[in-house]
């Protein structure tokens, strides 16, 4: 059968680490869909899900990118999409046989274990608020509790995914955080562990991001500088190196803000050390350079300034592309820096 089916160019076959896999036609694909009835699409559902997440990895429980995990889910978020798209435009239809073959917890999960994804490779090829949504969606089918850990670990996401969309969003976003960081702290006054402690400080952390965003930096620098210390008490500071990597690369803002430039400098430099310790240098690790090129532009070292702003561009123009929005700011950036140096022909 797949032998003719090939011959007939309804599928392609390739060969892949794993064996054989197939990308079927999508008239064949809408062929099958439509001969479904209510159980055999339930069934193909369910199938699909478990087979999906047999392969993509959870989110950390704190929050926390781990690197050997990113490959593996951007090998298996094309299956993702594809899953949550078949959910977006078909799941009412089938509502009540697809919610008896796959628990609704288990749907929301996936779709927030892809949502946190998005955000942790900084990735614009994918929209994490639709796999954000989905996921709160459902949970609001279900009247699922609202003070419980994945509601916070998705508005987390949803709040930070909403404060890089621009001004209009983000007043959701602040919203979100702070939702986020009452259900953390509830939590942790239930049950004080070190995960729960780790959530809370890091809720805290994106929070103070959301009062920069609003030009309160002092506010922001004081809760910076509260979850500084605390970091200090789980360990030497390269034990944990996302935290403080966060810690560093924020507070720079409220240095720079202080007019402290130099200290900024610093501050983005132990970012970098530490992003670099726990993801590499990947697309966290070049917006925190780019960060540090603004800074050093502000400085009056325009030169070093221009300098970080072609490492950049290089390197997102391999990792994401020329079309991908942060690329394109990485060249609008490298333009005005060779304007500030009065290089027009190459500024344009």
């Amino acid at each position: 059968m797949i032998e003719q089916l090939a011959r007939q160019r309804l599928i392609t076959v390739k060969m892949t680490d794993d064996g054989e896999a197939y990308s079927i036609h999508r008239v064949l694909q809408q062929k099958i869909q439509f001969d479904m009835d209510d159980y055999s699409y339930a069934d193909a559902f369910r199938k699909a899900f478990c087979l999906i997440r047999k392969k993509f990895p959870y989110a950390s429980p704190t929050q926390v990118p781990v690197l050997d995990s990113m490959e593996v889910c951007n090998r298996y978020m094309p299956h993702v999409y594809s899953f949550h798209k078949v959910f977006e435009e078909h799941y009412n239809d089938h509502n009540s046989a697809a919610m008896r073959e796959t628990k609704p917890h288990d749907l929301a999960q996936l779709f927030y274990d892809a949502g946190f994804f998005v955000w942790a490779r900084q990735s614009t090829s994918y929209d994490g608020l639709s796999f954000l949504d989905a996921a709160d969606n459902i949970l609001n089918k279900i009247q699922y509790d609202a003070d419980a850990k994945l509601r916070a670990d998705i508005h987390c996401m949803t709040g930070l995914l909403l404060l890089n969309m621009g001004y209009a969003e983000r007043a959701r976003g602040t919203q979100r955080l702070k939702a986020a960081l009452q259900i953390r702290k509830n939590i942790y006054a239930k049950n004080d562990t070190l995960d729960n402690d780790i959530l809370v400080q890091n809720a805290a952390n994106d929070y103070a991001l959301s009062l920069m965003n609003a030009y309160r930096f002092g506010k922001a620098g004081e809760i910076l500088k509260e979850c500084h210390e605390r970091y200090q008490t789980w360990g030497p500071e390269p034990e944990n190196p996302f935290e403080n990597s966060k810690f560093y690369g924020n507070y720079s803002a409220v240095l720079l803000w202080e007019g402290r430039i130099d200290e900024a400098v610093e501050h983005i430099n132990r970012c970098l050390e530490y992003t670099e310790q726990f993801a590499g240098r990947g697309t966290q690790y070049y917006r925190r350079l780019f960060w540090l090129a603004n800074i050093l532009l502000q400085s009056g070292d325009t030169q070093a300034a221009l300098d970080k702003h072609l490492e950049v561009l290089k390197e997102r123009l391999k990792l994401q592309g020329k079309h991908n929005e942060n690329t394109i700011l990485s060249m609008y950036a490298v333009g005005a820096a060779f304007h500030d140096r009065g290089d027009l022909p190459s500024a344009m």
